[in-house]
């Protein structure tokens, strides 16, 4: 199953997004018929919710998307139900990926953010951008969650969300400035070497 997924990534990336649809549900479909995949089916949900959102279908994405998160919650469940049953069969140590969850519940949340704010449906955008910890957010995130403060008239929780993204800014600037100072300090010693 990883040679599908990689050439349904490959056809997000050119651009042919009805093509990843008809793989995508391909995908679904064959994880949905074996056992114990509900992880790659969250993951095969969220690259048709990717393909439905460029082709403009943010309708069928939200649903995607939902069903992709309501699977990682069914997850921990079922792998510490199977976890208990099979320790309690032989003292063997609990396998490491068993806490590991196959997509970022963040991200697919921002990613059913956009689907609503491209539907002009701000405050289901911002239920579904507050359900994300603060301290997790990246910049494109506190970026949405400004202008969905200030389109509901929450001009100081915007104003919050915008200093944010300045410390954001600020942070990558830093970084490309020590960069910057590193690179002209490795030219001037190789300079003088020579």
């Amino acid at each position: 199953m990883e040679i599908p997924r990689d050439q349904l990534a490959a056809l997000l990336d050119h651009g042919l997004y009805s093509s990843a649809q008809l793989l995508g549900y391909f995908l679904v479909a064959s994880s949905s018929s074996t056992e114990g995949s509900s992880g790659l089916k969250a993951e095969n949900l969220v690259f048709l919710g990717d393909a439905l959102f460029k082709e403009r279908e943010y309708r069928r994405a939200i649903h995607m998307y939902k069903q992709a998160l309501q699977l990682c919650k069914i997850l921990p469940k079922q792998n510490t139900q199977s976890l208990r049953s099979s320790l309690s069969s032989s003292n063997r140590s609990p396998p490491s990926s068993v806490n590991a969850s196959v997509i970022n519940e963040n991200e697919v949340k921002f990613k059913v953010a956009s689907c609503h704010c491209q539907l002009n449906e701000g405050k289901a955008a911002l239920v579904e951008m507050e359900g994300i910890p603060y301290k997790v957010r990246l910049l494109p995130m506190h970026l949405m969650m400004g202008k969905l403060y200030r389109s509901s008239q929450h001009h100081r929780a915007a104003v919050a969300c915008y200093k944010e993204c300045l410390r954001f800014v600020q942070l990558e600037i830093q970084v490309s400035a020590d960069n910057n100072l590193e690179i002209s300090f490795v030219t001037k010693i190789s300079g003088s070497i020579v």
